[in-house]
């Protein structure tokens, strides 16, 4: 489906949830910014338990793909559903630069900045490999040059990915971490919730979030689905950072992915250390969905009829004493 089709399509099922009476937008304030985000709320009245949901990196409004799916599922168990934008994205577009691009401009800049020392490079061990295998045959000086031609790229590759991951660290641990507290300072306020029993979830960079979150805010749990499992492997400092926090987290936190996602080491790697400090967290890793890596990253919003007895278990269980 093409994304303007399937945005579309996103915002017709979100507008039915708002004539029913069960979502509305709701605005917030982060610091110098107004921020926005929708608000699904079960029917009756009295105070319910509540989630702070965090998106991922999917630019504009196609985060709605995921609350269409996952809101109606909490919605029906008796929670409040809040997906707060975070700035740059959705209906808070116009309060930030999009993360995206941020974390782009960063690659690109670092590219920038070591092109020159590599293009001299490549020049000064080529020539000193043309020198040492004069006496060679052609095809072994040719290997030896493709060679330091694929390593010269790959140099650069990794040094941008590097600036890219640093960026992506800096922006989620501050201004996008500032947006989750105001959400859940502005979701705690409200009287049709219950202040005490509020958790938070997210998928992918909404799963860092939801890590982050778990570190500084009194949640009563925590839901991390597939947390950097796209950046795990080439971000070093994501793994620290994302260590510490759970070290340190003051909540439960439940880790799901599925068997075919990018990485399952962040699940893992995290849980293990939460029990290691003596943290409570569980693990779970499900069956293969769909045939590719990205396939099994979507899991964590098509496959809400797989991970959710699951997941309302743990909820239950921490959220509702």
């Amino acid at each position: 489906m093409a994304p303007t089709i399937r945005t579309a399509l996103s915002l017709f099922l979100l507008l039915l949830f708002f004539q029913s009476g069960a979502a509305e937008v709701a605005s917030f304030r982060s610091g110098q910014v107004n921020l926005q985000g929708f608000l699904f709320k079960p029917e009756g009245v009295g105070r319910f338990p509540a989630i702070v949901y965090n998106h991922g990196s999917a630019a504009g409004m196609l985060s709605n793909d995921a609350f269409e799916i996952i809101a109606p599922l909490f919605v029906s168990r008796g929670w409040v559903f809040f997906a707060p934008y975070r700035r740059g994205q959705g209906l808070s577009a116009s309060a930030g630069p999009f993360i995206g691009a941020e974390i782009a401009s960063a690659r690109q800049k670092a590219l920038r900045r070591t092109f020159p020392v590599l293009a001299v490079a490549f020049v000064v061990i080529a020539a000193f490999l043309f020198v040492i295998t004069r006496r060679k045959r052609a095809w072994i000086r040719a290997t030896s040059i493709a060679l330091l031609g694929a390593l010269t790229v790959s140099v650069g590759y990794l040094s941008g990915m590097l600036a890219g991951a640093a960026t992506m660290v800096r922006l989620l641990e501050t201004d996008h971490l500032n947006d989750q507290i105001a959400a859940y300072e502005w979701l705690r306020q409200q009287s049709f919730v219950q202040s005490n029993h509020i958790a938070v979830a997210g998928n992918s960079f909404g799963g860092i979030e939801a890590v982050l979150g778990a570190e500084r805010l009194n949640y009563c749990a925590a839901i991390d689905a597939a947390g950097g499992a796209e950046s795990w492997t080439l971000a070093p400092v994501l793994r620290t950072r994302m260590l510490s926090a759970v070290r340190n987290s003051r909540v439960p936190i439940f880790f799901f992915q599925a068997a075919n996602d990018y990485s399952l080491a962040p699940s893992r790697t995290l849980s293990a250390a939460m029990q290691d400090a003596g943290k409570v967290s569980e693990l779970k890793i499900y069956p293969a969905f769909g045939d590719s890596a990205s396939s099994g990253h979507s899991f964590t919003w098509l496959g809400t009829s797989i991970w959710a007895d699951d997941v309302f278990r743990f909820l239950n269980r921490h959220c509702k004493n």
